[in-house]
Formats: C-alpha cells, sequence, structure tokens
C-alpha cells in the first residue's frame, strides 16, 4: 500500500500547487452533450420466446456536463457530471418476465474533477472511471455499440433452462469479461504519456486498488493498434480477489480487423473455487459507413467449478451521419453445467438506433 500512500500525498501537493497558482476570477466552460440509444431485442431460451423494447446497455442512454480551461501555460481543470436513464435495460429481464414497466434507472455514472499538468499527468478526483475500466474492451471493429467482449449487455438477465423448464443460472452469472471495477468513488492519477503509451493507478472506498496499462499506435498507410491490461490485488475489504485482464485490437488500412480479450480473476476468499477465466476474438471488416464482424467469447467457472459458458455473435452497424448509427446483432449462447442435463441453448437479436448530441 505504500505507493498508494505516495500518490496521496502527491495529490496533496498538486492540490496545494493548483489553489497557490491559479487565478480564482477564471471560469470552467462547459458543454452538454450524451446519446439515446434505444432498441428492439427478441430472445428464445429453447421453452418460450419474447420481444421487448429495450434501452441498450452496450452503450445506454446517457447526457452529461463537461467543461475545461486552461490556466497559465502548463496546467488544465476540468470536469465531468455524467447520468445514465434507462427504462427496460437490455441486460435486466428474463422471458416471461412482466417487461411492461415504466420504471426508470436513473444511475450517475461520473462526477469528478480532474487537474491536468503537461508534465507531471492527470490527476481525478471522484466518481469515475478507475484504472482498470475497460481495459477488456479495446476495440476497433466499429460494431461494440452492439457487440464487443461484455457480451452480456444484450441479454444478460435472460435465464439458462432445462427442457422440463427449470431455471440453471444467468448468461449473467456464467460469463464476465473481468473488465476491472467500471466506475467508483476514487482517487485515480494518469502518467503523462510515454510516446503511444501511460499508465493509470487508483484507489477506492473499501482500500481497494488497481493498476493498467494502455497502448495506441497509428502507422500511416498500415493502421492503427490498441491495446490495454489491467492487474489489481486481494484481500481488500470489498473486493476480495486478484485478477488479470487485457485486450487488443488492429484495424488495418484496409478495413479488416482483428480483436482480441481474455482475463483471469482468483477467488481468494472461496475455498476450493477453480479461477474464473474468458477468452474473446473478433473478425471484421469496416469501410465507409458501414461495418460487420462475427466474434465468438467463452468463459470457464466464473459462476461456478464445472461450468462452460460459449458464444458466437455476428453484428452490422450503419452510420449514415456523424451523430447517428443503426445496428443489428445476433447472438447464440449455450452453457454445460456439471451434473445439469439438457440445458438449452439462448438465441437472441437485437435491432436498434443510437443518436448522439
Amino acid at each position: 500500500m505504500k505507493k498508494f500512500s505516495r500518490l496521496g500525498i502527491f495529490a496533496l501537493t498538486m492540490a496545494i500547487t493548483i489553489l497557490l497558482i491559479l487565478p480564482s476570477a477564471q471560469a470552467v466552460d462547459f458543454k452538454i452533450s450524451g446519446h439515446i440509444n434505444r432498441a428492439v431485442l427478441w430472445a428464445d431460451n429453447g421453452n418460450d420466446n419474447d420481444t421487448f423494447f429495450v434501452d441498450n446497455e452496450n452503450s445506454n442512454s446517457r447526457w452529461r456536463f463537461t467543461g475545461s480551461n486552461d490556466f497559465g501555460e502548463a496546467w488544465t481543470v476540468g470536469i465531468t457530471w455524467e447520468v445514465e436513464m434507462e427504462s427496460n435495460s437490455s441486460d435486466d429481464f428474463d422471458i416471461g418476465d412482466n417487461n411492461d414497466t415504466s420504471d426508470v434507472s436513473f444511475t450517475e455514472r461520473k462526477i469528478e474533477f480532474y487537474v491536468q499538468h503537461k508534465t507531471f499527468g492527470k490527476l481525478y478526483m471522484g466518481q469515475g472511471d478507475t484504472a482498470s475500466n475497460s481495459t477488456s474492451e479495446v476495440d476497433l471493429s466499429g460494431t461494440d455499440v452492439v457487440e464487443y467482449s461484455d457480451i452480456v449487455d444484450m441479454a444478460g438477465g435472460i435465464n439458462f433452462r432445462t427442457g422440463d423448464d427449470v431455471i440453471v443460472a444467468t448468461i449473467g452469472s456464467v460469463y464476465s469479461n473481468y473488465d476491472g471495477f467500471s466506475r467508483r468513488d476514487r482517487i485515480r492519477y494518469d502518467t503523462p504519456k510515454f510516446g503511444p503509451v501511460y499508465f493509470s493507478a487508483s484507489y477506492m472506498n473499501g482500500q481497494t486498488w488497481d493498476t493498467a496499462g494502455r497502448f495506441s499506435y497509428e502507422w500511416e498507410g498500415i493502421g492503427k493498434l490498441a491495446a490495454a491490461a489491467h492487474y489489481t490485488g486481494a484481500e481488500t475489504q470489498r473486493d476480495n480477489f486478484s485478477q488479470y485482464s487485457g485486450s487488443i485490437s488492429f484495424l488495418h488500412s484496409s478495413g479488416f480487423n482483428i480483436t482480441g480479450a481474455a482475463g483471469t480473476r482468483d477467488f481468494n476468499d472461496e475455498p476450493g473455487r477453480d479461477d474464473g477465466m474468458f477468452y474473446y476474438g473478433k473478425l471484421g471488416f469496416r469501410r465507409g459507413i458501414h461495418a460487420v464482424s462475427v466474434d465468438y467469447g467463452r468463459a470457464e467457472d466464473v459462476d461456478q467449478n464445472g461450468d462452460d459458458f460459449d458464444t458466437i455473435g455476428l453484428a452490422y452497424v450503419i452510420n449514415p451521419w456523424e451523430s447517428i448509427q443503426f445496428y443489428g446483432g445476433y447472438r447464440y449462447h449455450t452453457l454445460d453445467r456439471r451434473g445439469v442435463n439438457n440445458i438449452e441453448d439462448i438465441s437472441a437479436v437485437m435491432i436498434g438506433g443510437r443518436v448522439k448530441f
């Protein structure tokens, strides 16, 4: 924990320096942005099927206030206040549920400020992305609005059932892309960029911490490569496990692209538990306003020992105008569970659009 004590001292030093050098009369400019992302989703669990009108959890509807201003030649201070507002999230229902509801989920995503220095890096304070967030989700395919490594966003609440209609487990409980800690109340520090690379660390409530590294580089006439990876330790008050994950994506100048992700979790507080693992791969092609892809994901021992989950997906996205996307996706899911026979497969199709503002 010594490195996070040093991080705290560094944060305090930066804060005091800012108070001493920034002119009090200068304000931070801000703007409003966001998007609406709605879809129609059909799913079949082998015993029954249903159609739902949903908010696409792959990139749920939201709005945000952002702002920043330069102070002097080296300092930038900014804010982000972002909330999501969903009606019937695509990952939060099961076939047979009464989903005709007016209930709306109104949830904070980010309430934070940041201070950046051209030489020393960037410091965040508040509710926002942890260092590990999105490290399993680097994706240059252009189809991630409907399908990416976190495949449960399409229909993660649907239960696998046996041929006798006995519930086994939800898609979301047997698959995880082990993407770190999402958004939490934390302090986070990003180093300056060392060429195409920079590193991050964050410390959260519950004595939880994580570290990450990111890479992005584009070769003229060849293509772009992006990657990320993270690690978090174990035996904290809130998250008693250790975990690794990472992802990499390459977009060739021709439009062909390939993406991969993998991760593992050591369940330190559960004696006898095998390590959970996931693997994910995607092949795609994008040209002009069109993008298509096919992907495959596998998870082992995520919910319990002996679970083997597999999924295959197809996706198409058209981006006719800069702020508008229409998309369609199909996904097929299978589960093998030790001691349980005749588990039915699950199919899902989602068609929708995202409009940014």
